[in-house]
């Protein structure tokens, strides 16, 4: 594989896993983030960008992730990073929905930008660890031309096809399964721990979750710890902003998705904003 120019916009936990990813297979790596703090880390390693504009100039392919695509959009559609931009391929792992990432796609087309939407099922421990998925939309030849590049991110980068809002859809579904089930867990166990039934009593009874999981998700609960390294339920905030906007935009009823933002902000409120999504389980708590 040749060594290719990339930046990456944003140091998150999962944008810092995709620049680390890219230095270690030997790419020009170029770093931007709103934070220096976050870029200081990568000195040595990759460039440091002033700028967003002079990051995008460095790069043939750009990572952007940042919280959604209004923080994208700030950044990137202004007329001197968007003229920079032209040529280029750009590459979308924010958070947006289906919509999002379809007017994302045709701003693109209009500006003579390469585009390729991604989603992911995993964390960013992951990236980098040949585990988890990375779902991509876009014209097919775009994701051909990138592929070498792509590949280490993740165990698996699977192509979805043109339509933009597939992979968006995918992930919406697939988290709003994982923070719904969540939820359920977090306000039973609530309720057994204020009757005194032990969970020992509980767990028998739910033969239809993977031992796994199960027992990752009550060792949490229990525990009163929520240790970081998926994303923090901030970040999980700001995503069912999103998976609430994805429903009212194809006219479903969001009232379920609306319960899952609601008590991921009460955790927020309790005090565990930072920690990852098992401090929902805060949520549930008794009332002070």
């Amino acid at each position: 594989m040749s060594s290719r120019t990339v930046t990456v916009l944003g140091l998150g936990w999962m944008g810092a896993a995709i620049a680390n990813t890219m230095i270690r297979e030997g790419h020009g790596v170029t770093v931007w983030n709103r934070i220096l703090e976050k870029s200081a880390t990568f000195a040595g390693r990759a460039e440091i960008a002033p700028t967003v504009l002079a990051a995008v100039e460095s790069s043939d392919v750009i990572f952007v992730c940042v919280v959604n695509y209004e923080a994208s959009d700030e950044m990137l559609q202004t007329p001197d990073v968007t003229a920079a931009l032209s040529g280029k391929t750009l590459v979308q792992f924010s958070s947006g929905t289906p919509e999002r990432a379809r007017e994302a796609g045709q701003w693109a087309r209009l500006h003579d930008v390469s585009y390729l939407d991604c989603t992911m099922s995993g964390g960013p421990l992951q990236i980098g660890n040949n585990l988890g998925t990375f779902f991509y939309t876009g014209r097919q030849e775009v994701f051909d031309a990138w592929r070498d590049v792509i590949t280490p991110l993740i165990g698996t980068s699977t192509y979805c096809g043109e339509e933009l809002g597939y992979a968006a859809a995918l992930d919406f579904a697939r988290l709003g399964a994982l923070t719904g089930v969540l939820t359920v867990l977090g306000n039973v166990v609530s309720l057994l721990q204020a009757e005194g039934v032990p969970l020992d009593e509980f767990v028998p009874a739910l033969g239809f979750l993977s031992s796994g999981f199960l027992e990752g998700a009550l060792r949490a609960m229990t525990a009163d710890e929520y240790p970081s390294g998926s994303a923090t339920l901030m970040t999980w905030r700001a995503w069912a902003d999103q998976f609430v906007q994805s429903e009212h935009d194809v006219g479903i009823d969001p009232r379920v998705a609306e319960l899952i933002r609601d008590c991921l902000a009460l955790g927020i409120e309790r005090g565990q904003g930072d920690d990852d999504i098992y401090a929902l389980f805060s949520a549930f708590g008794p009332t002070q």
